[in-house]
């Protein structure tokens, strides 16, 4: 929260980050493009909580130099860049036509009016996560429950492109760059449901206890993953464009202790 740019540029406060997310904020790349140690990403259980002040009228450029200049003497980082090309996709309307439910409130919610998600959600009889008015999504995954399953509201097809960026292409590569070729230009209301790529989530033991499951392990929910189910059930298509090279950040080493810790 905060930082150059929003309602508190003095401050920025990072309550559970991993180290590759602050290396991706610090040289402004996709997290995705930062590789390195297990321990830094996503899969590593290491997680910092990080609380940074400046001058109100730091700009975002100068914000990110004093980022990089911390990580590297706190963290004694080693990084290099290294250019690579990476899988692009098109989000298109599949042959048979889109079935997306136009939102009845189609006006831009980044106006000073706008609508706002809160946080609270429920699940509806079909397991999907239930959201105020408002636009915004919510995400829910359990293989016990179903997979993963997405409620989105008031989105255009240019966000949700914006918002498969990251996801796992059918050869195990994250999706780097969606372009929305669709042509529609309305807000949408639409829910999804699909099985995930990458490696299995556990259920802790207080989410199982409320669940209701044996264990902690996940099965497969038998969902096909996001390639395949987004056709039958929204009337889109992620099609295969030419890789683009993009700039990535290689942490060659990197201290798993902060220096000031």
């Amino acid at each position: 929260m905060g930082g150059p740019g929003t309602d508190d540029p003095g401050r920025v406060t990072w309550g559970k980050v991993w180290l590759r997310d602050l290396v991706a904020t610090a040289f402004h790349v996709e997290p995705e493009n930062v590789s390195g140690p297990r321990w830094t990403g996503m899969n590593g259980a290491q997680l910092y909580a990080l609380t940074a002040t400046m001058p109100r009228d730091t700009n975002r450029h100068d914000f990110e130099l004093k980022l990089q200049k911390f990580l590297i003497e706190q963290f004694k980082l080693k990084l290099h860049r290294e250019p690579k090309l990476f899988p692009a996709y098109d989000l298109v309307v599949a042959p048979g036509g889109a079935k997306l439910k136009a939102s009845a409130d189609q006006s831009d919610p980044t106006g000073p009016n706008a609508p706002y998600l809160l946080s609270d959600t429920t699940i509806d009889a079909d397991r999907f996560p239930v959201i105020r008015p408002g636009h915004g999504m919510v995400s829910s995954y359990s293989a016990h429950l179903g997979g993963r399953r997405q409620t989105f509201q008031q989105y255009t097809m240019s966000e949700y492109a914006k918002y498969l960026i990251g996801g796992v292409t059918p050869e195990g590569s994250p999706t780097h760059y969606v372009v929305d070729k669709t042509g529609l230009k309305s807000r949408y209301d639409f829910k999804l449901k699909f099985e995930p790529g990458g490696d299995p989530i556990k259920l802790g033991p207080a989410v199982q206890a409320a669940l209701g499951v044996p264990d902690a392990s996940e099965p497969d929910s038998g969902l096909p993953n996001i390639f395949k189910a987004l056709e039958p059930q929204l009337g889109l298509k992620l099609v295969k464009a030419k890789d683009i090279p993009m700039d990535t950040i290689v942490i060659d080493s990197a201290e798993m202790i902060p220096v000031g810790n």
